[in-house]
């Protein structure tokens, strides 16, 4: 039961990361980047430190002998590189949008959308690819 509270828990940690994904394509001008970019770095901030800490959790709930299998451990790699993408690409476009002095910046906002799909569509192949390994435990 203990495994699957942390499990809900980090969960939705993950869903508060992703939530950018689902905003951005309605922000229309800088005013608004800027709003949401403020009450997204403060999401951003408890989203990373609580993944990390249920992450953990689940480590020490289930078993550390998890770590000595290799599909879990690129499994973690890629799940790494899934959040590294948004902070890296979307999370840095937000921010030089929020700094600029523009009122509407539409050039910057329509390729800021076109980044938001396209790290969306390698979280999605990255995250599929996750699910390859739990399902098919390669390396086993």
């Amino acid at each position: 039961m203990l495994f699957y509270s942390i499990l809900s828990v980090h969960l939705l940690a993950v869903l508060a990361k992703i939530s950018v994904f689902f905003t951005i394509p309605r922000l229309k001008d800088v005013e608004s980047v800027q709003s949401f970019f403020r009450r997204y770095q403060v999401t951003d901030r408890i989203a990373n430190y609580t993944m990390w800490i249920t992450g953990a959790l689940l480590l020490v709930v289930t078993s550390w002998k998890l770590l000595l299998q290799m599909w879990l451990l690129v499994s973690m790699l890629l799940y790494i590189l899934v959040f590294l993408l948004i902070r890296g690409i979307v999370f840095r476009r937000l921010r030089i949008i929020a700094d600029s002095q523009k009122l509407y910046a539409r050039d910057e906002l329509k390729l800021l959308r076109v980044e938001s799909y396209c790290v969306m569509g390698a979280a999605l192949g990255l995250l599929g690819g996750i699910g390859y390994l739990m399902v098919h435990k390669p390396w086993a």
